[in-house]
């Protein structure tokens, strides 16, 4: 009987360069920006201390991209993380890292994408999707049933069957959305300011105080503020670890 180490078995490398870059870029540039500013300017108050929190977020975010790009290179295999616990701290918490990811991280990250898609895609329609088809009371708690809910759970299926795909189909597709997204982005920042209707005198209205709501008042100012912010800021750059989950298909 010929016994192979697990160490032998490896994935299909097919992740080229430019795969791997818009698999970080794809992950990083997201709703996050477009969700989280008005409530970080509610955090710290003005326009330039959220442009503060954006850049040290973004600091703090290449320092630990460059640490995991020397990591991967020492270990190239599919895990991230998971491979990284291992190695230091051994097989139990490794697991127990692997399945928080599974069953907490990663399906809540994956779902606020995607109840973000609805949300973006309901405003689009003018609130037109936003129907509600079921409500049941537990516990005194009301839950209802939403076509945008059911929008939402629809497109992590689909996304879930691509990925399902050959790995280089998964890493073309993966650079062509990339390529979407960043036009897109580039097409609201040049149209804000030379196809809208809009005057450079709004900004004398940045230090106006406005109405912030379902942001509690100890979550505003000094440092729980710049804290608070801060948070937003890195769910907004999160992504740039998630190459290394397919390290061993680069």
């Amino acid at each position: 009987m010929v016994h192979t180490n697990p160490r032998d078995i490896t994935l299909i490398r097919g992740l080229g360069l430019i795969a791997a870059i818009s698999i970080v870029i794809g992950n990083i540039v997201g709703t996050g920006v477009f969700l989280k500013t008005r409530v970080m300017i509610c955090n710290v108050g003005t326009p330039k201390m959220v442009i503060i929190v954006w850049i040290v977020a973004g600091i703090l975010s290449l320092a630990g991209a460059l640490t995991y790009a020397e990591l991967s290179a020492m270990m190239p295999r599919a895990g991230g993380e998971y491979v990284f616990i291992k190695e230091a701290y051994g097989s139990v918490w490794s697991f127990l890292y692997g399945w928080m990811q599974i069953f907490i991280a990663k399906t809540g990250s994956q779902a606020s994408v995607a109840v973000a898609f609805a949300i973006f895609l309901n405003n689009f329609s003018n609130n037109a999707i936003q129907k509600t088809l079921w409500t049941t009371s537990i516990a005194g708690t009301e839950f209802k049933l939403t076509t945008a809910q059911l929008i939402a759970i629809g497109v992590i299926v689909i996304f879930t069957l691509v990925n399902c795909m050959t790995v280089i189909f998964s890493g073309w597709l993966a650079a062509a959305l990339t390529a979407v997204k960043i036009a897109l982005v580039l097409g609201v920042a040049f149209g804000a300011f030379f196809l809208a209707q809009g005057s450079m005198d709004h900004f004398s209205l940045a230090n106006v105080t406005g109405t912030c709501v379902d942001v509690g008042m100890d979550a505003r100012y000094g440092v729980a503020g710049f804290g608070a912010a801060m948070l937003a800021a890195l769910w907004g750059y999160d992504g740039w670890n998630n190459l290394t989950l397919v390290a061993g298909e680069v």
